[in-house]
């Protein structure tokens, strides 16, 4: 009986691949000068000594408009000299800024992920795991590794947010759908507009926000023809995926598809912390549940 194997960020990296943000951190830092001055200038990313930008696909939900607005808003409504018309020019400045902010962000992202190196293979070879044969697999990963390195068919395969090789689009963003400081009404109390000369401007300042939000309805949509291929899962392993809220979606989808199977899930550190996230996203008993390290599986010498 095929197993399903769930794949995220953790196992490339426990393949020695740098594909942890810290080294998209570093990939920006060297390559894309500009674009690092505008994520520290509108984003407030979490991080520590050890891991810059640790939560980057999150954070983008942090972007500032107001800072964003500002720095192209160099009109004063309350000169002498001021005309109205000044305010379609900083909106007609502010939209396409607003656009290529957003593709730099996306240029950056595929930039990297094409460039990850993979070690020697005789790095690898004594951290590959055992699969059961025929097994099914979710990649949410953008990388060939499974391909690649274990030699899995393309068809037993789900790249969930697309694979770099292809010429999709990547994948990735927040999952938030109101900002931080989001929109007001259109009218007051009173029923009168709230909206003001540089409205239209202000909508364009925060066109990122939405632009980098992740659809994830929408992607488990596009992907219902290989959910419809699995049968008869009884266990479900995951390996290397952190079980972050962005996509909480999906693993609900798949609980609700085999709410009998059990599950074995990986951790890298605070196994019990990690138990009881995975316990709360897929709401299962505890005995369903068999926490595990990635190197546990490794195919014997």
């Amino acid at each position: 009986m095929a197993e399903l194997y769930i794949v995220g960020n953790g196992f490339d990296i426990y393949h020695g691949l740098k594909t942890s943000y810290a080294d998209f951190y570093d990939f920006v830092n060297e390559n894309y000068n500009d674009l690092k001055s505008d994520l520290d200038s509108y984003f407030s990313f979490s991080d520590d000594k050890n891991n810059l930008w640790k939560d980057f696909e999150n954070d983008l939900k942090t972007f500032g408009y107001e800072g964003f607005f500002n720095d192209y808003n160099h009109i004063d409504i309350l000169s002498d000299t001021f005309k109205q018309s000044e305010c379609y020019g900083v909106e007609d400045e502010i939209t396409p800024r607003a656009e290529e902010l957003v593709q730099m962000i996306r240029d950056a992202f595929r930039d990297w992920i094409e460039n990850i190196d993979y070690p020697p293979l005789s790095e690898i070879k004594p951290k590959k795991v055992r699969f059961v044969k025929e097994s099914l697999f979710i990649n949410f990963n953008y990388t060939n590794t499974l391909e690649e390195l274990y030699g899995i068919s393309l068809d037993n395969i789900l790249y969930m947010h697309n694979r770099a090789s292809d010429l999709q689009d990547l994948i990735f963003g927040h999952g938030e759908t109101q900002e931080v400081k989001p929109k007001g009404d259109e009218l007051d109390e009173n029923g009168d507009s709230t909206r003001t000369m540089l409205t239209e401007a202000e909508d364009a300042a925060r066109s990122p926000f939405y632009a980098l939000y992740k659809n994830t309805d929408e992607v488990l949509e596009s992907h219902q023809p290989f959910f419809n291929r699995l049968r008869n899962i009884k266990k479900i392993t995951v390996l290397g995926h952190s079980l972050g809220k962005v996509d909480k979606l999906y693993f609900e989808h798949i609980t609700k598809l085999f709410p009998s199977a059990s599950w074995k899930i990986s951790y890298h550190c605070e196994k019990e912390i990690m138990k009881s996230s995975a316990i709360e996203m897929l709401n299962l008993e505890k005995s369903k549940i068999e926490m595990i390290k990635i190197g546990d599986l490794r195919v014997a010498e």
